[in-house]
């Protein structure tokens, strides 16, 4: 069994208790009223972000292309993201079991994938080889980008759908060869596709990097890294293009963690203070944080907040499965569920992350 037996036991995320955590509460005093209005509004804005991007369903939407006016190409797609819009809530409204995997291959990807919120799969040489083939130019850059060496730095470069139609074309086609596309479809109960493909290449630190909480003599979290995702309705899928073990960056999964991150307005207020910024470990982001009332403060990136002794970071790390090469070389995954990806404590990763989206119809 992928999952090695285990589950997440929780129904939600994991809540922090900030007044209690040393390097908040207990190192920071009361919050005046100014501090308070300051960190509400910082909120504000990062609700007004995650909610317009709950509303439009902006990570499903084609990207302007790249160079130009963004705005002046928003402007002229505005009628096709329009007509997108309002298909895809259609779509979804009267799905039902409409994409419910039909094929073998496709429904021993969706069983995992539903159950444990990943399916590991295992390309052939072949398949792996044709993809460092498709992808020379992207790897060969990200090479000649970080030579001769990288510290701590993830390198990616996205392949632009628009100039590289046929790249996108061959991904499309080996992901539903592979069943991956009807076991997304199923999934996320509407057609999808590779929406978005991108070449990493993730390196170690030279030296092993200070405690985001060093200021006030506070340990680094073994959860450090853990988060959830803040687009809304998508896969990933990671693929290996080498040797991938322990310390060069696998992709870590909470087993079942997916089904305790359904929930409407915690997903909201998590999404809002990351995209505001409020998630920062610097003293005066913290403080900020802090200032908020106890019912907003949340996090997507919360892993670095888990004190060792926390029952969620104890279920973290007896639930999480570690998706080394030697199990599989490519990992299909919900990114709401709780998972930390290319933390790279010696070598290097190079890998593929795809996007699978609804695409324009």
């Amino acid at each position: 069994m992928q999952s090695e037996g285990k589950s997440y036991p929780f129904d939600h995320l994991p809540a922090i208790d900030y007044d209690a955590h040393p390097a908040y509460g207990r190192v920071m005093s009361m919050p005046m009223l100014g501090a308070r209005l300051k960190a509400i509004s910082y909120f504000g804005y990062g609700f007004l972000l995650t909610s317009a991007q709950r509303v439009i369903d902006i990570a499903h939407l084609p990207r302007p292309a790249a160079g130009g006016k963004p705005f002046v190409a928003l402007l002229r797609q505005l009628p096709t993201y329009l007509r997108l819009i309002l298909l895809q809530r259609l779509s979804r409204f009267t799905a039902g079991r409409a994409y419910a995997p039909k094929t073998e291959r496709g429904a021993a990807v969706f069983a995992p994938l539903q159950s444990d919120g990943f399916a590991a799969v295992q390309l052939g040489s072949d398949a792996v080889a044709q993809i460092r083939t498709q992808l020379a130019p992207q790897l060969s850059a990200l090479e000649q980008r970080t030579a001769p060496a990288i510290d701590g730095e993830h390198s990616r470069i996205e392949v632009d759908a628009n100039a590289h139609p046929e790249l996108y074309r061959w991904f499309n086609q080996t992901a539903a060869d592979l069943g991956l596309t009807e076991a997304a479809s199923a999934y996320l109960k509407r057609p999808v596709g590779v929406g978005r493909i991108a070449a990493e290449l993730a390196g170690a630190r030279a030296a092993p990097p200070a405690s985001p909480f060093a200021d006030v003599s506070v340990e680094t979290s073994p959860c450090d890294g853990f988060k959830v995702d803040l687009s809304y309705n998508v896969l990933k899928l990671v693929i290996y293009l080498g040797e991938v073990g322990p310390a060069n960056g696998p992709l870590t999964y909470v087993a079942g963690s997916n089904r305790a991150a359904t929930r409407f307005w915690d997903g909201l207020i998590r999404r809002a203070n990351d995209l505001a910024g409020l998630s920062s470990t610097q003293q005066v982001w913290r403080e900020t944080f802090y200032a908020l009332p106890a019912g907003l403060q949340r996090k997507a990136s919360f892993g670095v907040d888990l004190v060792a002794d926390n029952a969620f970071a104890a279920a973290i790390q007896n639930d999480q499965v570690e998706l080394t090469s030697s199990k599989c070389n490519a990992v299909l995954y919900d990114p709401a569920g709780i998972h930390r990806d290319g933390a790279v404590t010696g070598g290097r990763r190079t890998a593929v992350v795809i996007t699978f989206t609804e695409l324009p119809r």
